[in-house]
């Protein structure tokens, strides 16, 4: 096996169908990591917070830094395994994500916790790129629908694994085991992918031979920044903060000079082929991507802290994991179904079928986001959300990079991939948004409202003090007060419950316009049966 720097020759590799199916485990065991943690820290990021002894926004930072280092990593991981070896570069990769996940769980404070973060974020944009691109690069067209469909139900299902085990365990041992289980993830990845990994030969080409030193400092900085900014804004007042307006000029400027920088004639070594942003597919993936990243990102990040925070019945980690995993395993269900629908129809009729899904579960969800929602009532809009998920990428990612040249399919992907990771960071920063605003909103009308019913909210306070002083014993003064707390309680819950039922209302409506931006995508050959 070759392990040199050498580069693969971007055309598709023969390999016997065991070779094949060895090779995608190999794959999907890598990126299982990837899928795995994330979901695991999102999950018992609470729990974080309280060892380090750090309020809910500080431990967000916990999210920020590795989203923000994986942003940054995703337009770099083409070229850096073109430079170093696509097999070296997944391997090291997936053992730097290791290492790091060992010392998340050793972390002594929080400072630490977000150096190991960060150090994840970089190493995993392999994980979640190269699982998609070596299929690209290394299969033809024929199997590769098959091959995303396989690799694909392993993610889900790691999803679910990392909700339910990364639940059980930080209720019952400590948070900290839940980096653990990436240790067997990646011994038998390694033993995959060193046995079955093709060897290919490597082209000629000054964009690998040389290193692009300008573009990567001028893309860290453009990206870092507006990372930054997209996460923090809301916390800081956007551009009423002159923090936020710095970052908001640099970014902005580091990105127009490298665009200018990549299309030079004077540069022969681009990082980026931005020249394929002609390409029809290419634009289509830019935009649904973006769209795309919202629609993942955005759609039911905010459940498990609704169900742990505001849910009167402020769930623990193992039940919030039983409820999210439906989704999950709902995908992994229905995938195989979705490279069968996209033969018979094509992606632009299945993009549409997930996209009308994901707006019938946002509304579905906003009707059940209530104080008294049971929680096996969830599953209906988690399982309609899983229909949209199992064929949204693959449509997306099929009817767009999948159909560009051999030749260019590697630097679309890499332009695609960054720009679904720009459309996440969106819709994390917009449900945010949305959740700080209407709270705000929906908590002085509720108040207002209190206060306007004079002798009827005098009487309710008055009766539960009475009640309250009779079984506690406590005095009409202690009573009162403890009667007036209640009330404001209920009503900042309430007013917090009807925040996140506009937040999924708000991703219907990215649906909505995703489902306007189909025609973008060139139709697609359907095979008759």
């Amino acid at each position: 096996m070759n392990l040199g720097a050498g580069v693969v020759s971007e055309i598709p590799v023969a390999m016997d169908p065991t070779q094949t199916q060895r090779l995608l485990l190999g794959l999907g065991l890598a990126t299982s990591m990837e899928f795995y943690t994330y979901d695991a820290v999102n999950l018992v990021l609470p729990d974080m917070a309280g060892t380090f002894g750090v309020s809910q926004d500080q431990a967000s930072w916990i999210l920020t830094t590795y989203s923000s280092t994986l942003f940054l990593s995703i337009p770099l991981s083409i070229w850096m395994a073109r430079h170093f070896g696509y097999l070296r570069y997944i391997l090291v990769s997936s053992t730097v994500f290791v290492v790091a996940s060992v010392g998340c769980a050793l972390a002594a404070d929080f400072q630490e916790m977000l150096v190991w973060r960060a150090v994840q974020g970089f190493s995993g944009a392999a994980l979640t790129m190269w699982w998609r691109a070596s299929i690209y690069m290394l299969l033809p067209k024929p199997q590769r629908g098959k091959s995303l469909m396989r690799i694909s139900m392993m993610l889900y299902l790691a999803s679910a694994v990392g909700l339910l085990f990364s639940g059980w365990v930080t209720d019952n041992v400590n948070w900290r085991w839940i980096f653990i289980p990436n240790i067997v993830f990646l011994v038998a990845a390694i033993g995959l992918l060193l046995r079955h990994f093709p060897k290919v030969q490597s082209p000629s080409d000054p964009r690998i031979e040389r290193v692009d030193k300008a573009g990567i400092l001028l893309l860290g900085i453009a990206l870092a920044s507006l990372q930054v900014l997209l996460s923090r804004g809301e916390i800081s007042d956007w551009l009423g903060s002159p923090f936020i307006q710095s970052l908001a000029w640099i970014s902005a400027t580091s990105l127009v000079i490298f665009i200018l920088w990549e299309n030079s004639a004077r540069n022969d070594r681009r990082l980026f082929r931005i020249d394929l942003v002609r390409d029809r597919n290419v634009l289509a993936s830019m935009l649904l991507g973006i769209l795309a990243g919202m629609i993942i990102s955005g759609s039911i990040y905010a459940l498990p802290e609704y169900l742990r925070h505001v849910d009167p019945r402020e769930l623990d980690a193992t039940h919030t994991g039983e409820v999210m995993c439906v989704y999950a395993f709902t995908a992994a269900l229905i995938r195989p179904l979705v490279t069968k629908s996209i033969g018979l129809l094509g992606q632009r009729k299945v993009l549409t079928f997930a996209l009308t899904m994901l707006i019938i579960s946002m509304i579905v969800f906003a009707r059940l986001i209530t104080t008294g929602t049971a929680l096996a009532y969830f599953a209906i809009p988690l399982i309609l959300y899983a229909f949209c998920l199992a064929p949204l990428l693959s449509s997306v990612g099929g009817g767009t990079v999948g159909r560009v040249a051999q030749a260019d399919q590697l630097d679309a992907v890499s332009i695609y991939m960054t720009f679904r990771q720009f459309g996440a960071s969106l819709g994390i920063t917009l449900i945010s948004i949305i959740l700080d605003r209407r709270e705000s909103l929906h908590s002085t009308r509720l108040f207002d409202h209190v206060r306007a019913g004079g002798a009827l909210t005098s009487h309710w306070i008055g009766t539960v003090a009475h009640a309250i002083g009779q079984r506690i014993g406590y005095s009409s003064y202690q009573a009162h007060e403890v009667a007036v707390a209640l009330l404001s309680e209920n009503a900042t819950r309430q007013a917090a419950t009807l925040a996140y039922a506009d937040a999924f209302v708000c991703m219907a409506a990215v649906g909505l316009v995703a489902l306007c931006l189909v025609p973008l995508m060139s139709p697609t050959p359907v095979v008759r049966q």
